[in-house]
């Protein structure tokens, strides 16, 4: 990472917390700051608190409560953005797709 850049923040929200753990630490990139929530209220304090760019929100989680979770993002940023997975790759998908969003974000090969 370039001196004086701001390190990415990606907030990983998930609805069982071994999971999201998981996650967390199989997309670990240089200049990435990932933080995990598993509810609503958790997701709610780290916006609070965080300059959070990216939010990627798992399947597992009821759809009113990840579409509050999107809304609660909204809300507190005007610069984030929220991708939310897909239900049919299931959780096995979940990995390949945090690990695809930082790879387009980021450039190259991660």
């Amino acid at each position: 990472m370039a001196t004086g850049a701001r390190a990415l923040h990606v907030l990983i929200v998930g609805r069982l917390l071994d999971v999201v753990d998981d996650t967390c630490t199989r997309v670990q990139r240089e200049g990435v700051v990932i933080h995990p929530a598993t509810t609503l209220d958790e997701v709610r304090s780290v916006l609070a608190l965080k300059p959070i760019d990216i939010m990627i929100v798992g399947a597992g989680i009821e759809l009113s409560e990840r579409l509050a979770i999107a809304r609660a993002a909204f809300e507190q940023s005007e610069s984030i953005t929220v991708h939310l997975k897909d239900k049919a790759s299931g959780q096995a998908g979940f990995v390949p797709f945090v690990e695809r969003l930082l790879v387009s974000r980021l450039g190259g090969s991660g």
